[in-house]
């Protein structure tokens, strides 16, 4: 029994700390930082990795100084996390640290389950949002656009909305044939290719698997909106969020904007 309540103490202790890393306290200090960075462009990546070099190229973005363009930050005068948004959506997106612990739960368990091998653009990188279709309904759909400012801090806040992430954006996962290839790894890394989460700081991932893909992009289930605007994830030595791996801190970037194409780049960056 002693040993029992021992081991429920330890756990609940780790999840404080888990949760104090994405602190408001953590994230100012750690956003409130000048750093030289450069953005991250679409064209930094290329399409086709095998698992060996998508790791590869996950830690050459994260240890460079290359990060999200118009990510999260810290607002001192404010004192406020704000995302940029599209002009005319209005203000910056005003975000919490449930919304930030959330995401944070989300990607490490999806290292502990080991269906991604990084948080960038070719792996875990994008998402998109699922919203019961009744409470959309009741709750959202009559915002016009110059409102969705409100409209994502009331999203990001929202504990009945999902977050869908397609994982393996850019992992080679079919032959000329449309098939999966025969490997092991990437055939587990397709089959759990379409990650949902909570936003709960405790959120566990379930998974959606779309036999009509070749590729298993899962849509909206049945019974959910389908908000294709999520987010985007990058993480980086300097980015202003925390997640854990193998007893280790690492660091990500949150933002609202796709990543561009850099016109004047005419070849895959490397730090190498």
């Amino acid at each position: 029994m002693k040993k029992a309540i021992f081991i429920l103490l330890l756990s609940l202790n780790v999840f404080a700390q888990e949760l104090e890393l994405n602190s408001m306290a953590q994230i100012a200090q750690r956003c409130d930082l000048k750093q030289n960075t450069q953005p991250l462009y679409s064209n930094d990546f290329s399409w086709g990795y095998d698992l060996l070099d998508l790791i590869s190229k996950f830690y050459e973005i994260y240890f460079s100084n290359k990060r999200l363009p118009l990510k999260a930050y810290w607002d001192k005068s404010e004192k406020k996390l704000l995302l940029p948004i599209r002009e005319g959506w209005g203000a910056p997106v005003e975000i919490n640290e449930t919304f930030v612990q959330s995401i944070s739960r989300h990607i490490e368990r999806a290292f502990e389950l080991k269906v991604i091998e990084g948080v960038f653009f070719p792996d875990m990188g994008h998402s998109h949002l699922l919203i019961p279709e009744q409470h959309y309904n009741t709750n959202y759909k009559h915002f016009e656009v110059s409102e969705f400012s409100k409209v994502y801090k009331n999203f990001f806040k929202d504990p009945q909305i999902k977050v869908l992430y397609h994982t393996a954006e850019q992992l080679k996962m079919l032959d000329e044939a449309n098939q999966v290839i025969p490997n092991p790894q990437v055939q587990f890394r397709h089959k759990t290719r379409n990650i949902v989460g909570e936003l709960h700081p405790d959120s566990d991932l379930t998974f959606i698997y779309n036999s009509e893909s070749p590729a298993n992009t899962a849509g909206a289930p049945t019974g959910y909106v389908w908000w294709g605007g999520g987010f985007n994830l990058s993480a980086n030595q300097d980015g202003c969020f925390a997640y854990k791996k193998n007893g280790r801190v690492f660091y990500f970037d949150i933002s609202l904007f796709d990543l561009e194409y850099d016109p004047n780049q005419n070849v895959v960056y490397s730090n190498f």
